[in-house]
């Protein structure tokens, strides 16, 4: 987002990074970060290699400790699924499978936060998929912005302006929001339906 930003928006003050603004925010957690960047890093060179056998190491355990979960059952309940829950800890599966009190705390505790977080992560990737869906929309040659209620007239005046072809490109514009967005996507929709 921070290159898009600079790069097709253009800055006229100060730019400032932050995390409210990363796209796709929950999976950019600092937790996952070697998971996510280590085999980037690895290859173009960036990652020593002793990095790279630490990270298949940590994979190899979060999977093997993910599968004993999945395979074992708190009062009918399948461990990984109840580890969904806020009120059970890493102690309470080691109570029902000692074998996991072998477990490091990391892969623990990337093991709770994964399961924690992969509804979520879930209903982000489905708006990712909508969102790329709807960046595609065309809008046709010579749209009337002015006819799309509650736009304010500052994107307005931009939108007619810069006549952008797609919802995707109108999304580039300097100074559009998502909210601007999604009204002239409903209008689109209103006209087409």
């Amino acid at each position: 987002m921070l290159i898009d930003d600079l790069v097709t928006r253009g800055v006229d003050e100060p730019y400032r990074m932050f995390t409210s603004r990363a796209e796709h925010r929950l999976a950019l957690r600092h937790d996952n970060a070697d998971r996510r960047l280590t085999p980037t890093a690895s290859s173009i060179g960036l990652a020593e290699p002793h990095r790279m056998e630490r990270l298949t190491a940590k994979q190899a355990a979060i999977e093997a400790a993910r599968a004993t979960l999945a395979a074992h059952r708190m009062d009918g309940v399948i461990l990984l699924e109840r580890l969904r829950r806020p009120e059970m800890q890493w102690s309470d599966c080691v109570a029902v499978v000692p074998a996991l009190a072998g477990v490091s705390a990391d892969v623990a505790g990337q093991i709770i936060t994964d399961v924690r977080y992969e509804g979520y992560l879930a209903l982000e990737r489905q708006r990712i998929e909508q969102q790329r869906q709807h960046a595609e929309r065309l809008i046709p040659q010579g749209f009337d912005y002015a006819g799309v209620r509650h736009l304010r007239a500052e994107a307005r005046e931009k939108l007619a302006a810069v006549q952008p072809r797609t919802l995707g490109q109108a999304g580039r514009v300097s100074g559009i929001t998502p909210a601007d967005l999604a009204l002239v996507l409903v209008h689109l929709k209103g006209r087409s339906g």
